[in-house]
């Protein structure tokens, strides 16, 4: 009961086609951006919460955010192979119209469900082998093979680790797919299509209860990686 349980959960979190990633800047410069339906969108600066960069040898790079700017600019101590983001997606109601971002305490009407929704982004610009070791974030999704050699029209086979451990039916949305109908299996894998070329961002999704923030009854946590698809 408890799978399908989530299983069920996880359908409601492909709600939310909204993932982050890095993108390079000027001046070597790089950004965080806000990825939404096939589009860049803006958000606010404090909903960044932190960023960390790391060099072929998967060893951390120094790393600072500078939130003077329009949108949050990441500066990096060297060119950085591989940049991991936390964004707040903030609150979410689901009423009559569906899901609306706000705070449960300000919607006016029948409340079905509010969730709280946190975002974690991996970017990859160069690979190395040291990258199949999980990085440290809560929800993980581990490529296991070089994505950046990966073409459209292959799959990619990923391994996704909720708190070190490898996590067996966890849903998927990606940039080719809002709503993939693939789980990973008992061993934390799933062979996931990649269908286009350019940005590909791939994410799972972990659903569950929330007793920590009383103004939510759920949380929602997705993780991505996100390449160039040549």
């Amino acid at each position: 009961m408890k799978k399908l349980t989530i299983s069920l959960l996880l359908s409601t979190a492909t709600l939310f086609a909204h993932q982050v990633t890095a993108q390079k800047g000027p001046n070597n410069t790089y950004e965080a951006n806000f990825w939404a339906h096939g589009k860049f969108q803006e958000y606010k600066s404090n909903q960044l919460k932190g960023a960390l960069a790391f060099d072929t040898n998967n060893k951390e790079i120094n790393t600072g955010i500078d939130y003077s700017k329009k949108q949050p600019v990441l500066l990096t101590a060297k060119k950085p192979a591989m940049i991991s983001l936390v964004f707040d997606a903030g609150y979410w109601v689901k009423g009559e119209n569906g899901y609306e971002n706000i705070e449960p305490s300000k919607y006016k009407g029948i409340v079905y469900n509010t969730l709280k929704s946190i975002k974690y982004g991996k970017r990859f610009f160069e690979w190395n082998e040291s990258f199949l070791k999980p990085s440290g974030l809560p929800l993980e999704v581990i490529p296991l093979i070089n994505p950046l050699t990966i073409k459209a029209g292959e799959n990619l086979p990923v391994l996704v680790v909720k708190d070190g451990k490898a996590l067996e039916g966890a849903g998927f949305e990606t940039s080719d797919y809002e709503d993939l109908n693939i789980k990973t299996n008992k061993f934390g894998i799933a062979n996931i299509p990649v269908k286009s070329k350019g940005l590909q961002i791939i994410a799972a999704q972990y659903y569950s209860s929330e007793i920590s923030d009383p103004k939510v009854s759920n949380i929602t946590i997705q993780s991505s990686i996100s390449f160039e698809v040549k």
